[in-house]
């Protein structure tokens, strides 16, 4: 992971998932906690197609993350 940044009692970081094909796709997970729970969510949408390698994969999501935080 490039990118793991908590704001509050939010988490986000930046990953990257296999997508079909042999290619990468960008990912954001974000974690919330509340009271004695922790909720998580792992979302694709709005970092970009599927990649060829997994650098470029992990800087689309990592730019995705940061929008996310407003950073």
């Amino acid at each position: 992971m490039a990118f793991k940044q908590t704001k509050g009692n939010m988490t986000i970081e930046a990953c990257v998932l296999p997508s079909p094909g042999g290619m990468y796709k960008g990912a954001v997970r974000v974690t919330t906690k509340r009271d004695k729970k922790t909720l998580e969510q792992v979302t694709g949408r709005g970092c970009g197609r599927p990649t060829n390698s997994e650098g470029a994969a992990l800087e689309l999501a990592e730019n995705a993350a940061r929008r996310m935080l407003g950073v």
